[in-house]
């Protein structure tokens, strides 16, 4: 029997704001502006529970629109998916040694990548 994906409209809608997020995070992160914000600071917010406020005060313009994509639900969710990662996995593990809004764009695609898992039945 093949396994089949199925995602609720929830979930869809979920997984649609990680991939806004991520993409406006990598757009950031490749203007160059952000260079002073590394794994470190990130991890450190991520641990605090206050990545969300720390990217709105840093990123401004450049992320307001995906984070307003994002409720209350989805964004408290995701920081406890950013804590588990940061705590389970080095950042080298996701390729990223350096940029705190690249580590945020590679767990946002670990977890796209893991909602897409075909589980055989």
């Amino acid at each position: 029997m093949m396994a089949r994906m199925f995602q609720t409209i929830q979930q869809q809608t979920e997984t649609l704001g990680w991939a806004v997020l991520a993409t406006h995070l990598n757009g950031a992160a490749d203007s160059g502006k952000y260079g002073h914000i590394d794994t470190e600071v990130v991890l450190r917010h991520v641990a605090d529970g206050d990545v969300f406020e720390f990217l709105r005060d840093q990123l401004g313009n450049d992320v307001e629109y995906a984070l307003r994509k994002l409720t209350d639900v989805h964004r408290h969710a995701l920081v406890s998916s950013w804590r588990l990662m940061a705590t389970a996995y080095e950042t080298s593990q996701f390729h990223v040694r350096r940029s705190g809004l690249a580590l945020l764009v590679a767990y946002l695609l670990h977890l796209i990548q893991n909602r897409h898992v075909q589980i055989p039945t």
